[in-house]
């Protein structure tokens, strides 16, 4: 180390990872005195002839010591100690102690304490002798040095007797390191002694002896006017040397660590990158093994309840554990159904349900699957407004991730702590516009976890694949923020650049977390967000708003539906919306983007579109304002309108289409009106929950005289009127995004283009039968539902192999099959794997 010899400029200082196995060279019980096995010799002996040991000898100076060869034994100098008769190396062996300590941990100054003290540290080894010496000494200039520089006081023929003798001896300690892939580390610390041949001095006067003494009295009263062990010059450059090994070893294990971390995040982001190839998995992903029996009754994911079977219980150590009957599935979902009857409201329903979720999930998705129409409502609109609304007070079970803004900074890590790594569909929202509700804050999370439950239950998505996420930055509104039981941050909601730092650390989270394959599905975001979050990621991310889109495809397909109760094209009918936020912008791009397919230019298609919001009639240079620029795309070169009856008065709109929240809003003269200039009035009341709904199935029936085709956001009970019933059809956004939700999963799409959601619709639109029709209904039965989102599903990943945007190959043969194989079996798979012999099978 000493005279400029650099660790780092031996280009045999860093060798490859593939270097012999090596025993420990760190000083140990065996080896901290210089002792060695054969093994470990040898073993230094051939990586320093690779040059990968180093020394560097520190001599330290001659040790003198008088000794009398009359049986009495002078007194030592240091520490008033008695002398032995034999120099020990116990000082030097301090010092080595210490520099290992030093070594390890970066930190030379102690060196000082424990060489000009003259004092071992606690714990230190020292040789068998139990006197401690101290030692007068200096060391060479030149660390670097194995000669070493001789210093100690004189003493003339004249000063000694005949009966005293002076040893003369050299301690040299030695220093090891070895550079090993790149870091140095300290390996041995050893001493030895070099005893000159001994003289003897003559007989010293009386005189002399007490000039002796004085010298020895004088030194004992002041122990630290003792020359030190090692001289301040090369202490300071023994300190200069061990602080750059130690400055090398540092910044080589931040670089390691470094790298390390790098090439981590590389394999983590190699390995989402090519998750695709995971995609078409059929299985599970269920270890029998994993969990004990015990667990299995604790685990949503394996219980079975009273399901298990009497060998299923021997083995798995359950047998006591559970009641002696053995029940079918189907006597558990009776059983549940029962239960379920006998509670009177629907948010007890909706608990209830809840809580079996957490009990046995296979469960929980046999009861939905046994009755959607009627389980379909009470897990999701209407009874998920009144859930949300009540969150704070009904929280029981923590059912997905709440990511708030005070975790900016550190969202990867709050992602990874989810449970399950195979995610494929994230629900996110940060409840800013819940349903028609409003601002709730963190009770929004009813809506993701209803919207996952419909993925698993309607498209047959795995639950351990879904993954509902709330964005908590506050709320807005007071009277939660009063509330004493709300469950999330108790602020105003943060807006503006901190806002979108935050959503866009969240999504490339996710990305880095789940791979670019994961499904990001925006849900009841604010209209502010709504749209600058879609048009900022979509062409980015796998992502769509459901809000936007999904109502938009699901408003469209009932719109293609009427066409066949109608008799008409789609280019023969003027649409006029109520309502200009998300939804309702939604729908009229989507339905401008059919009536281009349909043969339209865009302007002719937009003149057949006309949308009325709380300001009146959208259109240029509106003297009240309030257009956005998501508005001015559909303003019209008009005169200002105020209300809604006034602007079907002026514009004669063969459909009216309400998604504004606004109960009510669909008078009966403004529904008269529609009577008087249709045939047959195509009557939307989109809005939930259904207080919020335009107009109710009855009033739009009885106010057109039973010629209205109507449709709704929320469900409605069928309607008589004149001796004809009619079973209106819920615009329910189930129906579609379950299916592309699954679609895209299956193909491993990156992207979602806003035609796959025109696609989607126009498939569905196909799937109403004429009996569904006459009926009243524009989409198929809810009994059905999962057969459409197969349905949509499969157009789906046929689309995105003929666009392009697939990812999954080879390309099924088969596509239903392939879609069929990729689903939930919400059946009891055996808890035991089967048993087979060995007898025959050589």
């Amino acid at each position: 180390m000493g005279n400029g010899s650099s660790i780092c400029s031996d280009k045999n200082a860093v060798r490859s990872h593939n270097e012999p196995d090596s025993p420990p060279l760190y000083p140990t019980a065996n080896n901290s005195n210089g002792q060695v096995t054969p093994h470990e010799h040898q073993y230094r002996q051939q990586r320093q002839r690779q040059g990968l040991i180093y020394k560097t000898t520190i001599p330290v100076n001659e040790h003198w010591q008088q000794q009398q060869s009359t049986a009495t034994a002078n007194s030592c100098h240091c520490n008033g100690g008695k002398d032995s008769g034999a120099l020990q190396p116990t000082a030097v062996a301090c010092v080595g102690a210490q520099l290992t300590n030093n070594t390890h941990s970066n930190n030379t100054n102690n060196i000082d304490d424990v060489i000009n003290n003259k004092q071992c540290p606690s714990g230190t080894s020292t040789t068998n002798t139990p006197t401690k010496h101290c030692c007068h000494a200096a060391v060479a200039a030149d660390l670097s040095s194995s000669t070493p520089t001789h210093y100690a006081p004189h003493l003339n023929s004249g000063q000694a007797g005949n009966n005293h003798t002076t040893a003369i001896t050299t301690t040299t300690t030695t220093v090891e390191y070895e550079l090993s892939n790149g870091i140095a580390k300290l390996s041995k610390i050893s001493t030895s002694r070099i005893a000159a041949e001994q003289s003897s001095l003559p007989l010293q006067t009386q005189n002399q002896q007490q000039q002796i003494l004085s010298v020895k009295k004088e030194n004992k009263e002041d122990n630290n006017q003792l020359p030190p062990l090692l001289s301040s010059k090369a202490l300071q450059e023994l300190n200069y040397n061990l602080d750059i090994l130690n400055s090398y070893n540092n910044s080589v294990q931040k670089q390691q660590q470094r790298n390390y971390s790098i090439m981590s995040e590389a394999k983590e982001n190699f390995q989402n990158s090519n998750c695709v190839q995971n995609l078409s998995k059929t299985d599970d992903g269920e270890v029998p093994g994993k969990i004990s029996g015990l667990e299995r009754l604790h685990s949503k994911k394996f219980n079975k309840g009273l399901a298990f079977t009497v060998e299923e219980r021997q083995i798995l150590g359950l047998q006591g554990l559970l009641p002696a009957v053995v029940k079918t599935e189907e006597e558990q979902v009776k059983h549940a159904l029962i239960l379920l009857e006998r509670l009177e409201n629907d948010l007890d329903k909706y608990m209830y349900l809840s809580g079996l979720a957490e009990r046995n999930e296979r469960l929980f998705y046999k009861v939905l699957s046994s009755d959607i129409a009627k389980m379909m409502p009470l897990v999701y609109t209407p009874t998920v407004g009144l859930a949300c609304q009540k969150f704070s007070l009904i929280y029981q079970h923590p059912k997905g991730l709440y990511i708030t803004i005070k975790d900016k900074g550190h969202v990867y890590e709050v992602l990874k702590n989810w449970p399950e790594t195979d995610i494929r569909a994230i629900v996110v929202t940060d409840g800013e516009r819940i349903l028609g509700l409003g601002d709730l804050g963190a009770n929004g999370m009813g809506i993701p976890v209803g919207k996952l439950a419909l993925y698993t239950a309607l498209a047959g998505i795995k639950p351990s694949q879904c993954l509902p996420i709330t964005l908590d930055v506050g709320t807005n509104t007071q009277s939660i923020l009063d509330d004493p039981l709300y469950i999330g941050l108790r602020h105003k909601r943060v807006t503006g650049q901190e806002y979108d730092d935050f959503v866009e650390e969240f999504m490339q989270a996710a990305v880095r977390r789940f791979g670019r394959q994961c499904l990001i599905q925006f849900e009841d975001f604010g209209n502010s967000n709504a749209f600058r979050l879609l048009d900022k990621y979509r062409d980015h991310y796998c992502t769509f708003n459901d809000d936007i889109q999904g109502t938009a495809s699901v408003a469209v397909a009932g719109i293609l539906a009427s066409l066949r109760l109608t008799k008409t094209t789609l280019m023969e009918n003027k649409v006029l919306f109520f309502g200009a936020g998300e939804a309702a912008l939604g729908i009229a791009n989507l339905c401008k983007i059919a009536m281009m397919r349909a043969g339209l230019s865009a302007e002719e298609a937009l003149d057949r579109i006309w949308l009325v919001d709380s300001r009146g009639l959208v259109v240029k240079n509106r003297p009240s304002g309030g257009l956005t620029e998501h508005k001015l795309h559909f303003a019209h070169e008009h005169k200002p309108v105020d209300t809604l009856l006034e602007a079907v008065q002026k514009i004669k709109p063969t459909m009216l289409v309400g998604a504004a929240a606004v109960g009510g809003a669909f008078t009966p003269e403004i529904l008269r009106l529609m009577a008087e200039y249709n045939d047959k009035p195509v009557i939307f009341a989109l809005s939930n929950p259904t207080s919020k709904a335009e107009c109710t199935a009855e009033q739009a029936y009885v106010n057109t005289d039973g010629r209205a085709i109507f449709s709704s956001g929320s469900p409605f009970a069928p309607v008589t009127y004149k001796g004809k019933t009619f079973t209106p059809g819920q615009g329910n956004n189930s129906y579609i995004f379950p299916g592309i939700a699954l679609g895209v999963i299956a193909a491993g799409v990156k992207t979602i283009p806003e035609e796959m959601f025109l696609i989607a619709a126009q498939k569905l639109s196909l799937l109403s039968l004429d009996e569904d029709l006459a009926m009243g209904s524009l989409y198929p039965p809810l009994e059905k539902i999962t057969e459409c989102s197969v349905e949509i599903a499969i157009a789906t990943v046929e689309y995105a192999y003929k666009e392009g945007l697939a990812t999954v190959f080879p390309e099924p043969k088969n596509t239903c099959e392939y879609i069929k194989s990729q689903m939930y079996n919400v059946n009891y798979a055996p808890a035991v794997p089967e048993v087979y012999s060995w007898c025959n099978k050589l």
